[in-house]
């Protein structure tokens, strides 16, 4: 197959954007903390961002030099071996590799560079909304760092490089086009799968075999069936030990799917009815499909990512619906700008519990601009009764790239 991959120019493009981040900042360096590695392909990786290799690495990137990747064992080595026997072009040379993923690694490479004393530029340091509500830099990592050099100024430069990131270069869409492909593909088997009879896992199971055997993997998806639910989150057989549940005539299924490739994400939101549905489970259905629309006619440049969700709710509220879930995310990175959930508060039976805040629209003032890619996932309740649709979106120069189309309708299983 003909898949999409990175050229050198692309590594040089994310370069020189470092390099043009750290002027912006008045910085000397780089140090980008690049979260777990065996925690699922990150929404928030940008180690990756700069090495194009194995997640998990502390990277150093010095503003006159190249970046220094800083891994956690010597089988991130083993994986760099590998790929570059196998004709990877990769962006760290071996001399730039070291199993030093500690404060005393830090410590040395920045002093080796001289910047034991100078003001660099930290990723890590500042919480990255909606999925890492505190910040990623270990406490005891970064204390140990700046007490072995107390000189040295270091200042948070998250919202510079999301900012810069989110457009996506040619050679990246094509990635999340990819992404997007495998994602409908994933959704179609699961529509294929779909039948009274069968289980919740079943049908899990058929969605993950696909988006795995086309080459990417979709983390963290998300599944729930029935009559009346509210809930869209991981399967509760995954941390509950309890049997999936049976699918039944008249369930509706409500899926999320984030598919991975290459360490680009796309998001699509499936809704599947089987045979004949509740009329409010059609209406909601309706609904999502309509903010959908409302979504795509504000993605524009020039407007703000807070419109799209003003945008996107009315049609929801002008039907006396509620929205439990978000209706629109920004990907690639999907970190800092996301449309809060609303009016979850309406259920009587949220009563009971302790606090309900609501959280805002996250990055509402983020002006649009060609080539940045967002999850158009909007989901419509009333009551207890919920769906949803939707999937991956492109901001084009003047009207906005769909990436998805099946699972934007209410697909339907005979």
């Amino acid at each position: 197959m003909d898949l999409p991959t990175y050229s050198l120019a692309e590594r040089d493009r994310r370069w020189d954007l470092a390099r043009r981040l750290m002027d912006a900042e008045a910085v000397d360096a780089l140090v980008v903390h690049g979260g777990h590695e065996n925690g699922g392909p990150a929404e928030w990786a940008p180690d990756v961002y700069f090495t194009n290799d194995r997640p998990g690495a502390i990277v150093v990137f010095p503003r006159g030099d190249e970046p220094i990747a800083l891994v956690r064992s010597p089988a991130h080595i083993c994986d760099h071996l590998d790929a570059s026997a196998g004709g990877a072009a990769a962006w760290i040379r071996p001399e730039n590799m070291l199993v030093a993923r500690h404060a005393h690694g830090v410590v040395e490479v920045l002093r080796a560079h001289r910047l034991g004393n100078a003001a660099i530029g930290v990723l890590g340091l500042e919480p990255c909304p909606p999925f890492h509500a505190g910040p990623l830099m270990p406490y005891t990592l970064w204390s140990s760092v700046l007490r072995q050099l107390p000189r040295l100024t270091c200042k948070p430069v998250e919202a510079g490089f999301v900012a810069r990131t989110l457009v996506q270069s040619a050679e990246q869409l094509a990635v999340v086009g990819r992404a997007a492909a495998i994602g409908e593909a994933t959704a179609q088997a699961m529509l294929r799968a779909v039948r009274p009879g069968v289980t919740e896992a079943s049908v899990y199971a058929a969605g993950m075999a696909e988006c795995l055997r086309q080459g990417a993997v979709a983390p963290g998806m998300s599944i729930v069936s029935g009559k009346e639910f509210v809930a869209c989150g991981p399967p509760a057989w995954s941390y509950r030990p309890q049997a999936p549940r049976v699918i039944e005539e008249g369930d509706l299924v409500l899926a999320e799917i984030r598919c991975s490739y290459g360490m680009r994400e796309s998001r699509q939101r499936v809704a599947i009815a089987v045979g004949d549905i509740h009329p409010e489970l059609e209406s909601a259905a309706e609904a999502a499909r309509a903010s959908y629309e409302a979504g795509l006619a504000a993605l524009r440049p020039g407007r703000t990512f807070g419109e799209v969700v003003t945008a996107m709710r009315r049609p929801l509220h002008e039907t006396g619906a509620w929205h439990a879930h978000p209706l629109a995310y920004a990907l690639n990175p999907c970190a800092a700008v996301c449309g809060a959930g609303a009016g979850l508060g309406a259920l009587p039976e949220t009563a009971r519990y302790g606090l309900l805040a609501e959280q805002p629209t996250i990055g509402s003032d983020l002006p649009l601009r060609p080539g940045m890619t967002f999850a158009l996932t909007p989901n419509c309740a009333y009551g207890r009764r919920s769906a949803g649709v939707g999937g991956t979106v492109v901001v084009g120069e003047d009207t906005p790239i769909e990436l998805n189309t099946v699972t934007t309708h209410l697909m339907r299983s005979h």
